[in-house]
């Protein structure tokens, strides 16, 4: 029984390797199939960022069974293996890191080529409206494409409101923003501006860009009541989560303007109101800047001059450096220049008197001198570049000695 167990064992084999030919069974010698080779289709890159706004980089590899390890200057970064990085908050620190991602399979390894991070002048903290816009979550990565700007003129005793809507502050230049000779009908002045709509996300809530105009014996009533102007919406000046962004006071006129900024947001601004004479004014902006307040609008006042000046609830510790120039309308675009490249933001900018002289109004966190980024952009192709590129409008020039180019769009970063 054994030797016929053996024999039939024998043939069992023979007769699987004549059926089977030259060609072993497919289940039992078919090759293992290496990993798909890695291509790398997009490269991370160089990042330019405000600081304490977050850096992302990316890259898009395709292959089989991919891992990622992020490198920063060559070293690994601790849980950093997927296709994306994020920094959350850049430091000045973090200016000239270089970032490379190595992507590779059990049959392959490839890294990218490096990717700069170029850390910029500090970005004002999230929410904070004092600072018009500038490095915002809706203006720092571009803008203006969410649908058809308009710019208007606010007449005497009018008001106008746009949501969700980014807002300039009120024209200022050549003449002011009122006839030769002074009226009293509530007709002599008219204001011009220019409202943008905007997509409206988590870390960019809605934003609603007000511009209002009264009799100016109720100037000091209407800016301490919710109900003016009288939208029925909620919009006011004088709305705890509102910050006006230019004044203009007209007496001779009898009427004065202000646009405001208004958020949704739950921390509250305090706004302090002030007149000095124009010898004391720079010496006054700097006891605001001690004290954590920010000067946001500024006009001319029958010789004098008022501001408006804000605390934040979210932030009532950072002192600030402020700097006014006085400058006349053709000036002012260099003006505006010169402080941005000492690190200033341009927070207010208004009418000097009425022959066309304006006063500007820097403000930095103290001691941050790095220059900022600024265009001051005339015509519609370089207005769009302007917010394509993430520049906030904090000022806009009318120069009527410029008939080609009488308005100037002043944009930071």
């Amino acid at each position: 029984m054994a030797f016929v167990r053996f024999v039939f064992a024998i043939a069992a084999v023979s007769t699987l390797a004549a059926c089977g030919g030259s060609n072993p069974p497919e289940d039992t010698v078919r090759p293992i199939p290496g990993p798909t080779s890695i291509t790398i289709s997009q490269q991370p890159t160089n990042q330019n960022v405000p600081m304490g706004l977050s850096a992302t980089y990316a890259v898009v590899a395709s292959g089989d069974s991919l891992k990622f390890q992020w490198m920063r200057n060559g070293s690994a970064i601790l849980g950093a293996t997927g296709d994306t990085y994020v920094i959350p908050a850049t430091t000045f620190a973090d200016n000239g890191a270089q970032f490379t991602v190595t992507v590779s399979n059990p049959g392959e390894e490839v890294t990218t080529s490096a990717a700069s991070l170029t850390v910029t002048a500090r970005a004002p903290m999230l929410g904070d409206l004092r600072f018009q816009q500038v490095d915002a979550p809706a203006t720092v990565n571009g803008w203006g494409n969410a649908g058809v700007g308009i710019s208007s003129a606010l007449a005497g005793r009018g008001a106008q409101d746009f949501t969700p809507s980014l807002g300039t502050p009120l024209y200022v230049g050549s003449n002011g923003n009122c006839g030769a000779v002074p009226t009293t009908n509530g007709l002599g002045c008219s204001w011009t501006f220019t409202e943008t709509p905007f997509t409206t996300s988590v870390s960019s809530p809605t934003l609603l860009a007000g511009y209002g105009s009264d009799s100016f014996d109720n100037f000091q009533s209407d800016l301490q009541s919710s109900a003016w102007p009288a939208f029925g919406n909620g919009a006011a000046a004088a709305a705890p989560t509102s910050v006006i962004t230019s004044l203009d006071l007209e007496p001779e006129n009898v009427l004065f303007a202000v646009s405001w900024m208004q958020s949704a947001q739950q921390t509250a601004f305090d706004r302090v109101q002030n007149t000095v004479t124009s010898q004391a004014l720079q010496a006054a902006a700097t006891q605001e800047g001690a004290s954590s307040r920010v000067i946001t609008a500024i006009s001319n006042n029958a010789g004098n001059i008022t501001y408006f000046a804000y605390g934040w609830q979210a932030d009532s510790a950072t002192i600030y450096d402020v700097q006014v120039v006085a400058s006349s309308t053709t000036d002012a675009p260099t003006a505006a220049a010169d402080l941005a490249a000492q690190g200033f933001i341009i927070t207010a900018i208004g009418q000097a008197d009425n022959l066309g002289n304006i006063i500007i109004v820097g403000t930095r966190v103290q001691g941050d001198s790095m220059p900022r980024p600024f265009v001051a952009a005339q015509g519609n192709v370089a207005v769009q570049s302007l917010m394509q590129q993430g520049y906030a409008v904090v000022g806009v020039i009318f120069d009527v000695s410029n008939p080609t180019n009488p308005y100037t769009y002043l944009g930071e970063r």
